[in-house]
């Protein structure tokens, strides 16, 4: 999510929740108001964002905007593959990410490019995804078709990554436990400081094992990156509520930087176990210290989400994007039944 043409509207993106793998890209432009029409939520201008044909893509999901103005913007996602039975392999992935710039719509079928990642192993990834951009370079995570025995999903083993948009190059994001190989990284948020400096932020966690039952350790991370000299620096991990809990993961799911310099990430923390099903949304604040790193020690706000028309409170939350004051995420809500009726939510800090 990004700042709009205009003040009080922004750019968010996202997908919709078609079945299988045929999502739905979309895009809206405008104020992030409760006004809903023949049941679209939003008084902006909505647009359906699909990958070119020559791409062979089942479906299309944008994860991060970069509004450029007057009309334009840097998106980028990715695209699904239908393979039927077939198992996903370096030659035929499931998932391929792509970067594009042009009309804000996807409209500019020469703006599209196809990122498929490279993973640990020098292989190039069944899964790719890109996750965000901002100031012509974007980041994401190329992962292995290997998939958990928890959670199922294959990202807790990923290679995270920077692409330049202009050039298509890649640059793996170096951390210093890079050699540890039970320790992965996600890449999910990247902020351009100005004069080539970057800022990126993701999760960092332990590999599940076999027989494992448990992560041992996951948290929220920021790094610095020097586009100039390609110097990575100031890693810093963010365990929930600065406190090392041994089932409880956090993950920092975006970016934004204030005009006083502070970063503010929203954050999702999950109990992730064989006795627990747990995610909260939070808002976290970090400042630099005065040599120029991150102070440890960052400023946590849980978002109590509670649904707008009957004040139900959300037991499953997600928060997913943040632009100025407005986070916007996925809540889960009882249904009565012993059921859960998933919902998007926008929040004012």
């Amino acid at each position: 999510m990004k700042q709009g043409d205009r003040a009080g509207t922004y750019l968010l993106v996202g997908a919709n929740n078609s079945p299988g793998p045929t999502p739905q890209g979309l895009v809206y432009q405008g104020p992030l108001d409760g006004i809903s029409r023949n049941g679209v939520s939003g008084s902006g201008v909505w647009s359906v964002v699909a990958a070119p044909k020559r791409f062979r893509a089942a479906g299309t999901s944008v994860y991060g905007p970069d509004n450029l103005g007057d009309g334009q913007a840097d998106l980028v996602g990715a695209f699904t593959r239908n393979l039927g039975t077939d198992a996903p392999t370096p030659r035929n992935p499931a998932v391929v990410g792509f970067t594009y710039s042009g009309a804000v719509d996807g409209s500019d079928r020469r703006g599209w490019r196809e990122v498929q990642g490279r993973t640990q192993a020098g292989t190039k990834g069944t899964y790719t995804f890109v996750h965000s951009v901002d100031g012509g370079l974007a980041v994401g995570n190329a992962d292995n078709a290997d998939v958990d025995e928890i959670t199922g999903y294959f990202s807790l083993s990923s290679t995270a990554f920077i692409v330049d948009l202009d050039t298509g190059k890649q640059t793996k994001i170096r951390y210093p436990d890079d050699r540890n190989p039970l320790v992965t990284h996600t890449a999910y948020g990247i902020w351009s400081n100005g004069g080539g400096s970057y800022t990126i932020a993701g999760g960092s966690g332990e590999v599940l094992q076999p027989g494992s039952d448990k992560v041992e350790a996951g948290a929220g991370y920021l790094i610095d990156y020097d586009a100039v000299t390609g110097r990575f620096s100031n890693y810093t991990t963010f365990p929930y509520r600065n406190r090392e809990q041994t089932d409880l993961i956090s993950h920092f799911e975006g970016i934004y930087r204030t005009p006083q310099g502070h970063y503010r990430l929203p954050a999702t923390a999950a109990a992730l176990n064989a006795m627990a099903d747990l995610t909260l949304a939070s808002v976290v604040t970090v400042k630099r210290n005065r040599q120029g790193g991150f102070r440890e020690q960052a400023r946590w706000k849980d978002l109590p989400i509670t649904r707008s028309s009957d004040g139900a409170q959300s037991v499953l939350s997600t928060a997913n994007s943040l632009y100025g004051d407005a986070v916007v995420g996925f809540a889960n809500y009882p249904d009565g039944s012993g059921g859960l009726t998933p919902l998007d939510f926008v929040a004012q800090l």
